[in-house]
């Protein structure tokens, strides 16, 4: 029942693909090896930048070798190997290397700071890590604090003038590898063994390590398999590979081109002319994006320099869409006859709901295996439809839990397995979701969860400042700009650009006070302390208008 009402009225169940998801394998390693096999010769992944690339057959030959320079290394089964690097045809590689000896791959933002990348490491131990020279240097400084890691692999070009740092090109050998399918990788406890871990903040500042099991991504590949957004395409799909792979989003798209023969092009940053010439030049047919890279579609005048004709379909995630862009983007790009939204989180190891209609306004119907229903989030009574509530969803997308840290864990999924989203809406008669506001206090900015708790802690820092507190303002943009309320310590003097350069140093660039700093005589709270902010987004709001 794709979206419809079950017989229990306030939950929605898509379906079952069992069957499917497992494809008789017993290891997500043991079916990228059937699968990549399976596909051949034909292209995979092509560097939009340099123009390199490789084959199905070509990736899994490299990614056997890897595995083969893995095993003699000692890195094996629950062995974390990191991955910090922009966009790269090499990222499946190391991936399916490490998934291939049943470790667990741990893409890793390569914007993060020392003290962001410190917290990461102690927390997941990964023994290898391989980085794009952007983030190396970062790295090879905090290897002394990180005893964990034994091999350091520089995914650049040039040799690393850095002590005990390998190039990645010398763990390859030249010699063929003399079958491609005479190994066999080992069976795991597909529910219980951890394939990938993805960092996601929560609302204390510190991120958390998502743990994702094997058979959670197996899931999303076969549903991907199936999804019409992807079946149903008039012309061959060609898809580009922009959004970051270390996002839940991006990373699932790279493993879902390889496993499901989706040609990809990849680009390791956002330029806007590269952009829109990548589009017209390989061909792309579906585009996965951000909406501030939708309102760059539909409203920047670079885009009628190039013959985007090509491109059937655009898919949306990670923020909620505008009705008035989408509508823009379709006007613009006649040919998009498709433009789909969807809903999820690296909780849900992707998407579990997405829309495969034309109700703009809605996030979709729910996905096959995936349950879902919206609760009171007084009383946690599950509501009907048009009732609004917090979303909670169901099934094997959903992940085992966050690393080492159990309360969370049972402050987000409860004994009966539903998982708390944290944000609110509600579903209508036909089954198709709508979002209305969050519960969780976490700022979107351009696809990144900015917690306020992380940069509130560092205004705190200042010893002029009594109080602080951080919330979202709105932006065609980007989304959301975090925007921070002060309280001074009296008598006390500090400009807004001094505690703006205060966060913009000591956190990611995304975690950048753009929205602005703005002092106040007390910052609202309810009588526990909970800082009330919808009172400063409303107060935000007042003064945009003066």
């Amino acid at each position: 029942m794709d979206g419809t009402a079950a017989s229990e009225h306030f939950v929605l169940y898509g379906g079952d693909l069992q069957k499917s998801i497992e494809d008789g394998c017993r290891s997500l390693g043991e079916l990228v090896v059937k699968r990549l096999y399976r596909n051949g010769d034909k292209v995979a992944l092509v560097d939009g930048v340099t123009g390199e690339s490789l084959t199905y057959r070509g990736i899994l030959e490299r990614s056997l070798k890897l595995a083969n320079r893995f095993h003699r290394m000692g890195i094996k089964r629950n062995s974390v190997v990191g991955i910090c690097s922009e966009n790269s045809v090499q990222f499946p590689v190391i991936t399916f290397a490490t998934v291939m000896l049943g470790g667990t791959v741990l893409p890793i933002n390569h914007g993060y700071t020392a003290s962001e990348f410190s917290h990461v490491l102690q927390l997941t131990k990964p023994v290898a890590i391989f980085a794009s020279p952007k983030s190396l240097q970062t790295l090879v400084a905090l290897r002394g604090q990180s005893p964990s890691v034994k091999l350091l692999v520089s995914l650049g070009r040039e040799r690393p003038t850095a002590r005990a740092v390998a190039l990645f090109a010398d763990l390859f050998d030249s010699s063929p590898v003399r079958s491609l399918t005479a190994f066999t990788p080992q069976p795991v406890p597909l529910q219980r063994t951890i394939a990938v871990m993805v960092m996601s903040s929560g609302t204390t500042g510190l991120p958390k390590a998502v743990q994702l099991t094997h058979h959670n991504v197996m899931t999303v590949m076969a549903y991907q398999a199936e999804d019409p957004r992807y079946t149903e395409l008039p012309v061959p799909i060609r898809v580009l590979g922009l959004l970051p792979f270390f996002h839940v989003f991006g990373f699932m798209l790279s493993l879902n081109s390889c496993v499901n023969a989706v040609p990809m092009v990849v680009l390791p940053r956002f330029e806007p002319h590269l952009f829109l010439r990548t589009l017209q030049d390989h061909r792309i047919t579906m585009v996965s994006l951000v909406p501030p890279l939708m309102v760059f579609l539909a409203k920047s005048p670079l885009v009628d320099e190039y013959d985007l004709g090509a491109l059937h379909a655009v898919l949306c995630g990670a923020a909620p869409l505008s009705r008035e862009i989408e509508d823009l983007v379709r006007a613009r790009l006649p040919n998009v006859a498709t433009v789909r939204t969807g809903y999820g989180m690296s909780e849900t190891s992707l998407g579990v709901i997405s829309r495969v209609n034309d109700k703009v306004g809605s996030v979709g119907k729910v996905h096959k295996t995936t349950r879902a229903k919206v609760v009171d989030t007084e009383t946690g009574q599950a509501l009907g439809p048009g009732r609004v509530g917090e979303i909670c969803v169901k099934g094997p997308l959903i992940m085992k839990g966050y690393l080492d840290n159990e309360q969370a864990t049972c402050e987000t999924i409860d004994q009966e397995g539903w998982l708390h989203t944290g944000d609110i809406g509600y579903y209508d008669a036909e089954g198709d979701f709508f979002i209305v506001d969050r519960l969780k206090d976490l700022i979107k900015y351009n696809g990144f969860q900015v917690p306020p708790a992380e940069l509130e802690d560092v205004l705190l820092s200042h010893r002029k400042v009594r109080d602080a507190a951080v919330v979202g303002v709105p932006d065609e943009l980007a989304g959301e700009l975090p925007a921070a309320f002060v309280v001074l310590q009296p008598d006390e003097q500090v400009t807004e650009a001094e505690l703006a350069e205060l966060v913009a140093a000591k956190l990611s660039p995304q975690k950048r006070l753009r929205g602005g700093v703005y002092f106040v005589d007390e910052i609202p709270k309810t009588g526990s302390g909970k800082i009330l902010r919808r009172q400063l987004r409303e107060k935000f709001q007042r003064k945009a208008k003066l």
